[in-house]
């Protein structure tokens, strides 16, 4: 929306999407006498939006139980608005929220700020979700579906999730295995002690088939959401890079993408986080956030926003490209670059849905932030 300030884009928001008020409605009016660009930025965003939803004013989308849910989030942890600027930063937010369900991939930006950053860059996802056995045997459990047969351990690959059982229940199979989740994919594992382990993309998992000792140990690198079986006579010990958690039972999220950052989000139980720099013992409802070299800081966190990958969905609330750029090739398996520094820092209000094709994002981020994209020859996404 080139040539807009944040105050027109925000009308423009409003009046596509059927929330200005009658003052609001002047001002747009006054707007479009004054400024061509708002109405060619008004008809260029029509034209992107389905005729039916632009004629009803998105009534499905504001009887949608998608739209109900997201009014809920934002509206949770907008703050009163107390400034003009504030209530028209609520009223974009609301615009983006009741556009959300038609692209997909939605996104608000403003306030552009030049910045430094380097480029992402990941590997494709074609590799497929690997299990390595202790042997060394590679499975391809992208390929291989049912009942796989190794030695003595029978698996079971259904439905986007593993399960197994040892063939002699008393054998010692304290062995480590990985389980590798590339980009753009997810999936689950049922432990041998009943322990459920969701893994995120770009995820590792390291395990045995049989938990021994006194203690269940196993090691995370990348997101994973955790339901562990209660055994208080063996703690659950759950290794990351630079700490480690400790339970006995309960729901937790833990997340180590960001190198040398530790982020452990607890749903329900008690967990401890241990590190050089000390311990914290987090209550349900609070993440423990540790940066190697630092001291371990707790803070309350928001599930949808933390949990909300299990689904297949990111949601923004003011992230900024530079965070987006993170997200993207990790969910979709493309190598990103930002080419122009001028919208490193600029904010968006929107979500992003893994099981929509990569165009529509690149659709929306068109029509509604005005950043333009393109792919080269060598299947790179460059953001302009």
């Amino acid at each position: 929306m080139t040539h807009l300030t944040e105050e027109q884009e925000y009308l423009l928001l409003g009046k596509i999407g059927g929330l200005l008020n009658e003052a609001e409605e002047k001002a747009w009016e006054t707007l479009l006498k004054e400024n061509p660009a708002a109405q060619q930025a008004y008809d260029d965003m029509i034209q992107a939006l389905p005729t039916d939803e632009v004629a009803n004013s998105f009534q499905r989308i504001k009887q949608n139980a998608m739209w109900k849910d997201l009014a809920t989030l934002y509206k949770a942890d907008a703050p009163v608005p107390k400034t003009r600027r504030l209530l028209y930063r609520s009223l974009a937010a609301a615009c983006v929220i009741l556009l959300l369900s038609i692209g997909g991939w939605l996104f608000y930006s403003y306030n552009a700020i030049t910045s430094d950053q380097p480029a992402a860059s990941i590997h494709t996802k074609k590799s497929g979700i690997r299990l390595t056995l202790a042997n060394g045997q590679h499975i391809n459990l992208s390929t291989e579906e049912g009942a796989i047969q190794t030695d003595d351990v029978q698996l079971t690959n259904n439905n986007k999730t593993l399960t197994y059982a040892l063939a002699d229940e008393g054998a010692s199979r304290k062995e480590i295995n990985r389980l590798t989740v590339p980009v753009g994919m997810d999936y689950k594992i049922a432990l041998s002690d009943g322990t459920e382990v969701w893994l995120n993309a770009a995820t590792e998992l390291e395990f045995p088939f049989a938990f021994t000792g006194s203690t269940r140990e196993i090691t995370i690198n990348g997101e994973a959401y955790l339901k562990v079986a209660k055994h208080a006579a063996k703690p659950f010990v759950v290794h990351l890079p630079h700490s480690t958690v400790q339970v006995l039972g309960t729901e937790f999220n833990v997340n180590t993408y960001d190198s040398g950052v530790v982020k452990v989000a607890l749903v329900n139980g008690a967990v401890k986080l241990k590190a050089p720099a000390g311990e914290s013992i987090l209550s349900p409802g609070k993440e423990a956030i540790y940066h190697v070299g630092n001291s371990i800081q707790q803070q309350s966190f928001d599930p949808r926003l933390a949990l909300s990958w299990r689904e297949g969905l990111f949601y923004f609330n003011g992230a900024t490209l530079i965070e987006i750029n993170k997200i993207v090739p990790r969910w979709f398996g493309i190598t990103t670059v930002i080419d122009n520094p001028n919208i490193l820092n600029r904010e968006f209000v929107g979500a992003l849905d893994r099981s929509q094709p990569i165009q529509v994002f690149l659709n929306d981020l068109k029509a509604i932030s005005g950043i333009d994209s393109y792919i080269d020859k060598d299947s790179v996404l460059h953001f302009k």
